[in-house]
């Protein structure tokens, strides 16, 4: 018995400290606009739901409105769209692409300076394909506070010299669970990030 607690008390201790070192490694790189390096290769927005109308909810809104305002003051050449697209039923990136070119006019945004990615299913695949597919060098990530810190993780870990920048810009609905289910998504990506590296 006193070796099963001994084994339960390690794997906790294990799993605080991969939560303590992936939080702490991100929070360096998360800048506010004004501190934002210059001419990275892309802000990375991603992905978040759609409404059944189509259209992003107020979560990918303000990842897609904060992207654009990063690409607009030239701090980046391009915007990465990733996320998931299962269909005509639902598709995250079609949404994404709507709503910047709605928003933003063509003077601000340029069409081609829009990257698509319909296969970044969850973040690690996001980043994974930044490096290996989009080709990306540096990126500035815009997603929310209590995501940025594993986004910003596996991107290093990948080789792309990454910051964040925070889109949060009001109260979101179910962002308990989002928070729960981000420590059990940053264990995951943790032990992807080595066996994907090495």
């Amino acid at each position: 018995m006193a070796y099963v607690l001994i084994f339960c008390l390690m794997i906790v201790l294990i799993v605080l400290e991969i939560l303590v070192v992936m939080d702490r490694y991100g929070q360096k790189y998360i800048l506010d606009m004004k501190d934002l390096p210059i001419d990275c290769d892309t802000v990375i927005v991603l992905g978040a739901g759609v409404r059944p109308d189509g259209n992003p909810c107020d979560i990918l809104v303000d990842r897609l409105d904060t992207g654009a305002k990063v690409y607009v003051r030239r701090m980046s050449k391009t915007i990465l769209l990733t996320g998931e697209n299962s269909g005509e039923s639902y598709n995250e990136l079609k949404a994404m692409k709507n709503w910047i070119m709605n928003n933003y006019t063509e003077v601000n945004v340029r069409e081609q300076d829009l990257l698509i990615d319909n296969c970044g299913f969850c973040t690690f695949d996001s980043m994974y394909r930044a490096k290996t597919v989009f080709n990306i060098k540096s990126a500035i990530i815009s997603t929310n506070r209590y995501h940025l810190p594993r986004a910003i993780y596996i991107a290093r870990k990948l080789g792309i010299d990454a910051y964040g920048i925070a889109s949060d810009m009001r109260e979101y609905d179910r962002m308990k669970k989002y928070k729960r289910r981000e420590l059990l998504a940053q264990i995951k990506d943790f032990f992807l990030c080595l066996i994907k590296i090495h």
